[in-house]
């Protein structure tokens, strides 16, 4: 059995003092860690020691892994500090509220399916809902389209009549040994919505309708309003497709411009699938088996902030996420309304409250807006300066962005530079 080291988000280095005999057993090495996505300079967290005491910088990330393989297991749960519990999945939701959100959840999570599974009590299980979330969301926008229709292969057993392919083998053994003379197993191609692609989707959202019946403590009572009705306008488009015989073969997908959103789809349909070990009865469980997984807060904490901002501007092409420019640079988000153009960066440092930004992220801020592809983008005059603007989490700012706050706090000695604070969704009583 397993030890968990139990720890609240933090934003900066933490000695940990009350670690459990078990834990101090089995931690012997000066450090532990893992990378997200593979990037060495992008860690999910450190546990380090120094002079015999053990230190943690968990960088913003949430989630579950391994620090020593079968023996011992961080846990790092989404809270601002110990009084204060982030309501994540309030922040997921809303900010899938702006549609185009959906292309752009690359890089909010990693799962390692290949590692061994990780024992947690279920009420701790913080993957499940994130993919359940991001699932139906995806299909509601599917639904919406309409569902893709396309030819499928059909095996049947006619009365009095031939269509397609006759399945010589079977029809000797199902038909003619039995003397069924007027039957014929016959195999042809039918074109419509009952594709293998549907049957899947269909699979998952009844996994996905068990789960929130039996985890309804997971969400509040308005997310649990919400994916139910979320739900209910997705299954009755399923009425006319079959259940899916064989969930573990593998779906393959023709990519298609319009219907771009089923790729995804089946991918995190899949993850549902084997977050359950394909068996729906898993989901009712008290323990559950997890894959090591994190989640990027503050690639959630900008998401949330975009889909604020598109209230405030909700016209199209006023805001835009993640524009490219020369040099791989990126910006978080662009404000191109006449009169509150600027550049936006994102920061999930609730610190910024009492100091001013660092200097790193004001340079980098300064590097944006200097870029002559950003005039061009944001059709501002060069002899002109661009505004920069920092929103910064801090729970005592008012939880709406109004457009008569934006430039309203300025940064020290930054002309035009300015920031500002947005109040994140709270749980008043802990879930998890």
């Amino acid at each position: 059995m397993h030890s968990i080291l139990y720890l609240s988000e933090q934003h900066q280095r933490k000695q940990l003092n009350d670690l459990s005999d078990d834990l101090l057993l089995v931690l012997r090495e000066d450090s532990y860690g893992k990378a997200f996505h593979n990037k060495a300079d992008v860690p999910c967290f450190r546990l380090y020691k120094e002079e015999q005491a053990f230190l943690v910088d968990s960088n913003y990330f949430v989630g579950v892994d391994w620090l020593v393989p079968q023996k011992a297991v961080i846990y790092i749960e989404p809270k601002l500090n110990d009084r204060t519990q982030v309501d994540f999945l309030g922040m997921l939701l809303q900010s899938l509220e702006a549609p185009e959100n959906l292309e752009h959840l690359e890089g909010l999570f990693q799962v390692d399916y290949e590692a061994p599974w990780i024992s947690i009590p279920s009420q701790k299980d913080l993957l499940s809902p994130v993919l359940i979330i991001q699932f139906l969301k995806l299909v509601q926008k599917i639904v919406r389209k309409g569902l893709k229709k396309s030819y499928y292969v059909v095996e049947e057993n006619l009365d009095s009549r031939v269509k397609g392919k006759i399945k010589v083998a079977r029809q000797i053994k199902e038909n003619i040994v039995k003397s069924r003379l007027t039957k014929t197993i016959c195999r042809y191609q039918e074109y419509g919505v009952n594709t293998r692609e549907n049957q899947f989707l269909k699979l998952v959202l009844n996994f996905v309708s068990a789960y929130l019946s039996q985890r309804q403590h997971f969400f509040t009572v308005a997310q649990q309003q919400q994916l139910q009705h979320i739900l209910s306008y997705c299954l009755p488009a399923f009425q006319s497709v079959e259940e899916l015989e064989q969930p573990h073969q593998r779906i393959h997908i023709k990519k298609n411009v319009f219907y771009k959103e089923y790729e995804e789809a089946i991918k995190v349909g899949g993850y549902i699938l084997k977050r359950f070990s394909y068996n729906i009865n898993r989901t009712s469980q008290e323990q559950t088996a997890t894959p090591p997984f994190w989640i990027d807060m503050s690639k959630l904490f900008e998401l949330y902030v975009y889909s604020q901002i598109r209230k405030v501007f909700p016209q199209p092409n006023a805001v835009s996420y993640h524009d490219s420019f020369w040099g791989g640079k990126e910006t978080d988000i662009l404000i191109r309304e006449e009169g509150s153009k600027c550049v936006v960066d994102c920061k999930y440092k609730p610190q910024y409250k009492d100091h001013s930004p660092s200097l790193e992220d004001k340079r980098q801020l300064a590097g944006y807006v200097r870029l002559k592809s950003v005039y061009n983008k944001l059709d501002v005059q060069q002899h002109e300066l661009i505004k920069g603007l920092i929103i910064y989490s801090h729970q005592e700012a008012p939880a709406q962005i109004l457009k008569g706050e934006l430039f309203k706090t300025e940064m020290g000695e930054y002309v035009k530079f300015y920031k500002l604070g947005i109040r994140l969704p709270e749980l008043q009583n802990d879930v998890w």
